[in-house]
């Protein structure tokens, strides 16, 4: 209270003498000093667009980027009187940090409403000069992913292979690459990452046919409305466990994972329709055996649920070689 009591008695001298102060720093460029008194000043409840913006200024110039964000953030999400100016300051700063992308996004919503006409000017001018920027450096780190991929090919590193096509995806460049065709032909490279290249095609709504090579079968796929896992599979399969799904939800849940990895790891050459059914089988029988501590024989079954089993171990350590820890 004695605290509160101080502040009330000194506060118009103190605030001027503030404000001056933090004034004739900024106008001396020495902006440690400016933030000092700035922050003086917002401690004791002034909060003036004033006081704010030499702040705010401060912080840029003192590279205090998150604070900075932080504090436009509140600001904007107040909607006063001077919204369109902490807008510019907030767009300002994502710039300067090279963040392209956010200050696109930011001036797409802005730009949603009625906005002051020298505003939006300016806005606009921001939003394309963010565009060109970043589809400068959209183009720089894809030749960067594709050198680091072509690089993982040489050394048979697997994994890396795998996160340098989600990283070409991520930015989304929707380019058919050679790069990417001839892996997906290539017998060395691992499955799980020629299924990440099916996901670059599909995701990216590239047109075509592209060839693929998996556990040596070969397939040409016509990319128009193609699917990566088809869910006609996991459909057809999970019909046929709708008991399990009841009576053994445990079970099923199980064999839920191991279905989305099956599919994930052989797709696109999957069990067919006519053998649904049978695979559903095997997949309950695989599931059984994991709660046994002694695995049965399985010389009993038939030639073609022994391949499934087969195949089921095959994705579980294809799957994790690439996925997992």
């Amino acid at each position: 209270m004695q605290e509160e009591k101080e502040k009330v008695i000194i506060f118009p001298k103190w605030k001027n003498n503030l404000e001056h102060e933090a004034k004739k720093a900024m106008e001396g460029r020495d902006f440690q000093t400016a933030f000092s008194y700035f922050q003086k000043l917002t401690e004791n409840g002034v909060e003036s667009p004033e006081v704010l913006t030499g702040k705010l200024i401060c912080m840029m110039e003192l590279n205090m980027e998150e604070e900075a964000e932080e504090l436009c953030e509140q600001l904007i999400a107040k909607k006063d009187n001077h919204y369109y100016s902490y807008i510019h300051i907030y767009a300002t700063l994502l710039f300067q940090a090279s963040k392209y992308n956010q200050v696109m996004y930011l001036i797409e919503d802005v730009l949603e409403e009625q906005v002051p006409s020298q505003v939006s000017g300016q806005l606009h001018q921001m939003y394309q000069l963010s565009k060109e920027l970043q589809q400068q450096v959209d183009i720089q780190t894809k030749q960067e992913v594709l050198q680091k991929l072509t690089e993982a090919i040489k050394e048979k590193n697997d994994r890396q292979q795998w996160y340098m096509v989600k990283r070409l995806l991520y930015l989304g460049s929707q380019e058919d690459i050679s790069l990417l065709k001839e892996m997906l032909v290539n017998r060395e490279i691992h499955p799980v990452v020629k299924t990440a290249i099916l996901e670059y095609y599909i995701d990216n709504n590239l047109n075509g046919r592209i060839h693929i090579e998996k556990f040596h079968l070969e397939e040409a796929i016509d990319l128009h409305n193609a699917e990566v896992i088809p869910e006609k599979f996991l459909s057809g399969i999970y019909k046929n466990l709708e008991h399990l799904q009841q009576n053994d939800p445990t079970s099923f849940q199980m064999i839920q994972f191991i279905l989305q990895r099956f599919a994930y790891v052989y797709t696109p050459f999957l069990p067919q329709e006519d053998n649904y059914s049978l695979f559903a089988e095997t997949l309950e029988y695989y599931v059984s055996q994991s709660y046994q501590f002694e695995v049965d024989e399985v010389h009993h079954l038939t030639k073609i649920k022994d391949q499934y089993i087969k195949m089921i171990g095959v994705s579980e350590t294809l799957y994790g070689s690439i996925l997992e820890v």
